[in-house]
């Protein structure tokens, strides 16, 4: 009986060493794991694994349940789908653009500027002319100012050639060239669809051709540069309003007088 319980005792007092050891080993496979997914601080980590070292097998151990070499570099890649979205020579490019985007927006600024002090200047200068209704300034757009005139305060019907009235019109234009040389003009006749068919004009075309070429040789004669002033005929083809009222095909009947920034370039 006695020895019986002996063998018990024995038994009983040795047990605990196989869940120590199942303890353990899921301990290492758990180091192991966090070693493979954490970014490693060498330092450390090799202090951590000699304390583990010394508490299994009592001090420093040749033979050492990890070996760490005394440098282990971490390699760092990006992934591809970073480098697909962020490529360098885009980041290169869209860096070298910046420069450029901001000088092109002051210079748009700058030019709006400029329009705006145009349209201002010119509606000072034919002030009379647009409190008696016969001139309208335009909104500068599309680098473009336009200058509307009256066609029947110009020309009577069927005629090409201006009232001796309007030459005072004409000379405000000549004098805001002459101030603004950085400038071109175009001088674009219309008409409204209204038919005519005459010996010397056979077609509203025609009329509005040598309408706005009679404007343009008044205004070249007053001193602006003839590579500076074109003269185009529109006919009925650009209409502003319906040509089925009297009132719209008043306002078709026009000059337009269009001013544009000459390119140095």
């Amino acid at each position: 009986m006695t020895r019986k319980r002996e063998l018990l005792a024995e038994d009983e007092s040795g047990s605990w060493i196989y869940t120590f050891a199942d303890l353990m080993t899921l301990l290492l496979v758990f180091f192991v794991l966090m070693f493979s997914l954490s970014k490693i601080e060498v330092d450390q980590f090799e202090k951590t694994m000699r304390s583990l070292n010394e508490a299994f097998e009592g001090g420093d151990s040749a033979n050492s349940l990890i070996d760490m070499p005394h440098e282990a570099p971490v390699k760092t890649e990006i992934p591809d789908e970073i480098k697909e979205v962020l490529p360098a020579s885009d980041i290169a490019e869209d860096a070298a653009k910046k420069p450029n985007e901001n000088e092109a927006k002051f210079q748009d600024v700058a030019l709006d500027a400029e329009w705006t002090r145009m349209a201002e200047e010119a509606g000072e200068e034919l002030s009379a002319e647009i409190a008696r209704e016969s001139v309208e300034v335009g909104t500068p757009k599309d680098g473009k100012l336009v200058i509307y005139v009256k066609g029947d305060v110009v020309f009577e019907p069927g005629s090409a050639e201006f009232h001796k009235e309007m030459m005072t019109t004409f000379d405000t234009i000549v004098l805001l060239m002459k101030k603004n040389p950085d400038y071109k003009l175009k001088v674009n006749g219309h008409t409204d669809n209204t038919p005519i068919q005459t010996a010397r004009f056979p077609s509203n075309w025609d009329l509005s051709a040598i309408r706005a070429t009679n404007v343009m040789r008044y205004l070249i004669r007053g001193g602006v540069e003839l590579d500076r002033v074109t003269a185009t005929g529109y006919g009925a083809s650009t209409p502003l309003a319906s040509n089925r009222t009297v009132e719209g095909r008043s306002r078709n009947r026009r000059l337009e007088l269009v001013l544009e920034k000459e390119d140095k370039e």
